[in-house]
Order: C-alpha cells, then sequence, then structure tokens
C-alpha cells in the first residue's frame, strides 16, 4: 500500500492551562493520502514515544495540504486546523472530541489570529496566563502578582515539585531556614560573664534542616557595664545560597545594670587567704588547747585516786579506838 505522509509539529508554547498528566509534548500532523484522512499524534520529545490521539477527513482529495495553518487555541488548549476548503475544526485532545468552528464569524477575512493566552487590560495594565489563573499588574512602583481558581478567587500560589522560588539567584525557603538557624546558634553564646572578667563560647542552630554554628565572646568592664560581640555562619556548600553576607550573621551588644547590686559581698583572693592563715593558727592552738587538756584531766583522776586511798586509811583508824590511843600516848 502506497501511504504518503506529511508530518506537522504544534508545540504547546503558551498553554499554561493543560494538564500536565498528559505524557507528551507536541502535536504531530500527518496525512495519510491513502486513507484521505489526517492523522494527529502525540509525541513525548523525552521518551521519544508517539502516540495516535485520532484521524479525520477534513474533506478534499489531499489532506497534505490540511494543517499547514493550523495552531494551538491558547486559552482552551484545542487544535485548530484549518482545512482544505478554508474551514476550521478544532480537536479537543483532553476529551478526545471534534467540533467545527463557525465559519460565519469570519466572513471574506483574509486572515484569522488567535488571542494570546497573555491578555491584558489596558486600563490597569493587568495580564492574565489563560483562563483565570496567573495575572500580571504593574504600577507605577511595583508589579503585582497573584492567582485566581476557576471561581475568580484569589488563591495561593504554590511552588512544587521540587521547584524553587529565587530571588536575585537566592533560594528563598532555603535563606528563610538560615536566619533560623542563624539565630538559633547566636542564642547559645554568652552575654555576660559570671564569676569570671571575660567568657567565651561555640554554638549550633538548627531550623528547618539547615545548620549553622557560631562563636563570640562576653567581657566585664566593670560592676555595672558588660560587652558581647558574636558570629554565626550557614554550613558551607549549599546551593543557591547567595553571597558571602547572605549566609553571614553577627550580632554586638553591651549590658548595662540599674539599681542597686543585691549579690552578696564577694571576699578579695588576698582577704581570703588572710582569713584561712587565722583558721589554721585557730586550728593549731585548739589542739594545743585539746591536749593540755587531757593532761588536765589526767592529773585529775590520779588526785582523786590518792585522796580515795587517804580516805578509806582514815577509816580504818577510825574503826580501831587502840591504835588510835597508842598513837596518842606515844
Amino acid at each position: 500500500m502506497n501511504k504518503l505522509s506529511k508530518t506537522l509539529l504544534i508545540t504547546f508554547l503558551g498553554l499554561f492551562s493543560i494538564n500536565p498528566s498528559y505524557a507528551f509534548d507536541v502535536f504531530s500532523l500527518e496525512s495519510d493520502t491513502t486513507n484521505n484522512v489526517l492523522k494527529v499524534y502525540g509525541v513525548d520529545l523525552i521518551t521519544k514515544e508517539k502516540t495516535l490521539l485520532t484521524e479525520k477527513n477534513l474533506g478534499g482529495s489531499d489532506p497534505s495540504s490540511a494543517g499547514r495553518n493550523s495552531y494551538v487555541n491558547p486559552n482552551s488548549g484545542e487544535l485548530v486546523i484549518i482545512t482544505n476548503e478554508s474551514g476550521q475544526e478544532a480537536y479537543n485532545w483532553k476529551t478526545n472530541t471534534w467540533r467545527t468552528i463557525d465559519e460565519s464569524l469570519f466572513p471574506n477575512a483574509p486572515h484569522i489570529l488567535q488571542v494570546p493566552s497573555a491578555s491584558g487590560n489596558g486600563s490597569l495594565e493587568v495580564y492574565s496566563l489563560g483562563e483565570k489563573t496567573f495575572h500580571v499588574q504593574t504600577t507605577s512602583s511595583q508589579k503585582k502578582l497573584w492567582g485566581t481558581n476557576s471561581d475568580g478567587k484569589v488563591v495561593p500560589i504554590n511552588i512544587t515539585n521540587g521547584s524553587k522560588l529565587l530571588i536575585d539567584g537566592r533560594d528563598v525557603e532555603q535563606s528563610i531556614n538560615n536566619v533560623g538557624a542563624l539565630s538559633a546558634a547566636l542564642t547559645g553564646l554568652p552575654t555576660i560573664p559570671t564569676e569570671t572578667n571575660h567568657a567565651c563560647g561555640l554554638g549550633t542552630g538548627t531550623h528547618g534542616g539547615d545548620f549553622a554554628f557560631s562563636g563570640g565572646c562576653a567581657s566585664k568592664v566593670n560592676e555595672k557595664l558588660s560587652i558581647n560581640y558574636a558570629a554565626s555562619m550557614t554550613i558551607p556548600g549549599q546551593d543557591y545560597a547567595g553571597d558571602f553576607e547572605d549566609t553571614f550573621s553577627a550580632r554586638a551588644g553591651f549590658v548595662w545594670k540599674l539599681g542597686k547590686s543585691l549579690k552578696p559581698t564577694q571576699i578579695g583572693l588576698k582577704d581570703k587567704a588572710i582569713i584561712d592563715e587565722k583558721i589554721s593558727i585557730l586550728e593549731k592552738d585548739n589542739e594545743i588547747l585539746k591536749a593540755k587538756n587531757d593532761e588536765i584531766i589526767s592529773q585529775n583522776q590520779k588526785l582523786l585516786s590518792r585522796l580515795m586511798k587517804l580516805e578509806n586509811i582514815a577509816l580504818n583508824f577510825q574503826s580501831k579506838p587502840e591504835i588510835i590511843s597508842a598513837a596518842t600516848k606515844d
């Protein structure tokens, strides 16, 4: 069977309303002169797969001339094909249906131009991509962006599927996480030294999966005034992190104590040494006194023992009068 095919590629540029679940990028229009039909294929440019979507007899004896001036309606997504008789057939590839465009809408029109998907409002300078989807407005001082749903209500614009929103080359979400990590890292550093005139420290922080590390010091100028200074930095190697100043954070401040100090009076090192020496002397004196006291107690015990012996002797003399009488005569 002799078959002549002619291919026409029509891209999907500007079709923001197309459902991304369809796995093809362009239309391929091929004429089958044997069956006198025009075949429409969907072509995936990445996998190089081609799928037959539909075929149609557009009239005339040679379908190869049909489709030369065809285009994709940027608002509805339909494939509009100019037929051999200069008519127009619209193919809705989402619903796999055809419709004939009323030619009475274009009486004796030499050219037919489609409306682009980006429409504008001259008075407000609002441009819309698709029907009630994405809007851009330019004012004298700024450019506004917003999205609407099919009912015309304003809805959030969500950056999904792994895409990153960049501003001046910086990842917005990552920058927010970095700010949290940098701030958290700074909170772990000293602001007022205690029990010393100087204090330094290292810290780390995290937010949203991003990390930062920090370092800083605090110094006591006098009993009332203390100063502190610190800096933090994100972990190197991030994509779309911006310049160095975008990954660095620093702080400096002072603390001025007001009112009367409530802390107890502290003893100086020199005074403490003197007190320790006096305590040591007192301890030695106490040991000497204890030894003397023990000696006195021992002597007292001996005296008591002798006294008891004398008392016993006296009692013996009292119980034997003859001994006392003899002793008196002598």
